[in-house]
């Protein structure tokens, strides 16, 4: 059974996700409420021992005390970053263990895939990885530490990059498309900005919860690094929200 991370659980859309398809997974999670409510819904694979939870922050040292911050418009929106949900109304702090994605690797193997969505500290789950303990595939969300963590990824020996827009699963490059115009001017003439489920694969993924398809699973084709690049500055989509996935 291969092995996956879910770095920042959330409300547990990816991790139920990933048990479907018949992964082990090891989904890391700061927010404590979110935590109990997991080992309500997913008692049964942790009793089987396909889940395991961690309550913990990502970071670089393990066994450090951080302060978590909680948004009170998006409970996935919690983060170690001082001032990152700054605009989410923060509703509270608690204080919350770290652990290095070093120690995740150590403590279950190297996963074939790791999903990373931690608000803003992707990087501490990214950076530390080596060429003997990455996995295959790779996603995380975008931000203003996006081209150091694909530097690194490209370091690593990874060659192939996606950019998926977590408000639709569309790719980058396909969003220029007549199909996607025509299915974007159809949404907004129902009466909607956005659709709240995509259907892709023969499954339904809840935006705004889950990260969506596995990047062997995602939308669009792969691109090398320098066309990835191309197109990922002349979109000039940085300000947009997206996950890069890299095999």
């Amino acid at each position: 059974m291969d092995l996956v991370f879910d770095i920042g659980m959330y409300d547990g859309s990816d991790t139920r996700y990933y048990l479907s398809e018949g992964f082990k997974v090891i989904a890391v999670e700061a927010n404590p409420h979110l935590i109990d409510q997991a080992k309500i819904e997913f008692r049964k694979e942790i009793s089987s021992g396909q889940l395991k939870l961690i309550h913990a922050a990502i970071f670089n040292e393990s066994g450090k005390e951080l302060n978590l911050s909680i948004s009170g418009s998006d409970l996935g929106s919690s983060s170690i970053i001082e001032g990152f949900i700054a605009h989410k109304i923060p509703i509270g702090n608690f204080n919350v263990n770290s652990i290095t994605i070093t120690k995740l690797i150590e403590d279950y193997g190297t996963p074939y895939f790791i999903k990373i969505d931690i608000e803003g500290a992707d990087k501490y789950a990214v950076l530390p990885l080596t060429k003997d303990n990455k996995p295959r595939y790779i996603s995380f969300e975008a931000g203003c530490d996006s081209e150091e963590i694909i530097d690194h990824l490209n370091y690593l020996g990874y060659t192939k990059f996606k950019a998926i827009n977590q408000c639709n699963f569309n790719e980058l490059t396909e969003q220029d498309s007549i199909i996607f115009r025509i299915k974007r001017k159809i949404i907004h003439l129902l009466g909607y900005s956005e659709p709240r489920y995509v259907r892709l694969n023969g499954r339904f993924f809840l935006l705004g919860h889950s990260a969506g398809p596995a990047p062997w699973a995602s939308a669009g084709k792969w691109q090398n690094l320098e066309s990835f690049q191309i197109h990922w500055k002349s979109n000039n989509k940085l300000g947009g929200w997206y996950d890069i996935h890299a095999m």
